[in-house]
């Protein structure tokens, strides 16, 4: 893809960027527009739109910006540092995020999680979708300059952080399942506050509701906006609240069940429309059916160890050091040979690790697909025919989080 030289103008019958020619009828000149990368605001993300008076022709994203490198820094470190690695791709999603690699990681170990820490990673994961989503939606209206739900959005968040510091040890990133289990178990302090937070939740949740899905502003900006069918979803790879948006029902946690999904089971939430709207409420509705998943699973939560039987074994000191004892018992574990697969379910849709695996503590190849990179050509394509005016209603109605597409 060659860059354009200023001024950014199209000839006559030229279709720089363009992939049909008819969008841009011969003789006028659509003007390609450089939209970021800034932040705030689109974040670390430019895209190439070229526009056709005000309506828009074509996008091309032209991602990378906060790229890392994780799969080819994964190749020099063991497999026991590897999660804290994995999960700065989506912060607030770090539970979700790790998990594809746990579940890789145990299958290359051959480790089993007890069912305690098969539940308390179920728990964790739908707290952080909770907190993502409500950080999707708070952004979204900061982006409609609707700065009541945004301000909202991040309080409601705020208070989810202090309970995951409770359970997991940290705000934010706390690496908390680790392959054949979790790091830390679940207190009568961390219980306690989990579920006055999930009464919080339920009594602030209708207003936000009000502000933010009954607002005439929003509705106008939104509905309608930005359509992208199922069949088109589909063909493009969407996946999560994206391609569920666009009436299709699959969500990885119902398809492929994994941990305790099997027994604590999801309601999919689906929306026909494929607009900016339907997308946004299926994220609202995945915040009520994940309240109801983690009130259902604190119910049935068995007891028992959070870490696979094999390592408590050999790791003597384990109930002296706690998880710095586990370390230990990593280090004798070698992976056998072989290609492993983890895929799950994370905030903004299926997130997939693919472990190639030596006889070495350190991988030998592993590719990591997440959600906002596979959601990335389903969000230029639902922009294409409307106004530059409803690009930033469009973008952040699919979820879409720079630093989880770069990786």
């Amino acid at each position: 893809m060659r860059r354009p030289e200023w001024p950014f103008y199209l000839k006559p019958g030229e279709t720089f960027f363009v992939e049909r020619e008819e969008e841009i009828a011969p003789g006028e000149r659509g003007i390609v527009l450089v939209i970021g990368p800034q932040h705030p605001g689109a974040g670390h993300l430019r895209l190439f739109a070229v526009v056709n008076g005000d309506v828009v022709a074509d996008v091309r994203p032209d991602p990378g910006f906060v790229h890392r490198g994780i799969e080819k820094l994964a190749e020099k470190r063991p497999f026991w540092v590897l999660g804290p690695l994995l999960e700065k791709a989506s912060i607030m999603d770090s539970p979700n995020i790790m998990l594809p690699l746990m579940h890789a990681l145990e299958e290359a170990l051959g480790l089993e999680p007890p069912p305690r820490a098969k539940y308390l990673r179920l728990i964790m994961a739908e707290l952080t979708r909770i907190r993502t989503h409500l950080y999707d939606l708070a952004i979204h209206a900061i982006f409609l300059g609707h700065s009541t739900p945004f301000m909202w959005g991040f309080g409601l968040g705020d208070l989810i952080a202090e309970v995951e510091a409770k359970i997991a040890g940290a705000r934010t990133t706390a690496a908390y399942p680790i392959p054949g289990g979790v790091r830390r178990d679940l207190t009568t302090d961390g219980r306690q506050a989990l579920e006055s937070l999930l009464r919080k939740l339920e009594a602030k949740l209708p207003d936000f509701y009000t502000m933010f899905f009954k607002n005439p502003v929003v509705k106008m900006r939104l509905e309608g906006v930005g359509v992208l069918d199922a069949k088109r979803a589909v063909e493009l790879g969407a996946v999560g609240p994206s391609l569920r948006g666009s009436g299709v029902d699959y969500d990885v946690r119902a398809a492929r069940p994994y941990d305790a999904y099997a027994e604590v089971k999801p309601e999919v939430q689906v929306e026909k429309a494929g607009d900016a709207m339907a997308r946004q409420l299926v994220r609202w509705r995945e915040v009520e059916e994940s309240i109801r998943l983690i009130r259902e699973a604190l119910r049935s939560l068995p007891e028992g160890e959070i870490v696979d039987e094999s390592l408590l074994a050999s790791a003597p000191n384990y109930r002296r050091e706690g998880i710095a004892g586990i370390y230990g018992a990593f280090v004798k574990l070698r992976p056998t040979r072989g290609e492993y697969l983890g895929l799950v379910e994370a905030a903004r849709g299926a997130a997939m690790v693919q472990l190639f695996a030596s006889p070495s503590p350190t991988p030998f190849r592993l590719r990591f697909v997440t959600p906002s990179w596979r959601n990335l050509k389903p969000m230029v394509e639902a922009m294409k025919g409307y106004r530059i005016a409803d690009i930033p209603a469009i973008y952040m109605s699919f979820g879409y989080f720079p630093p989880e597409a770069d990786r």
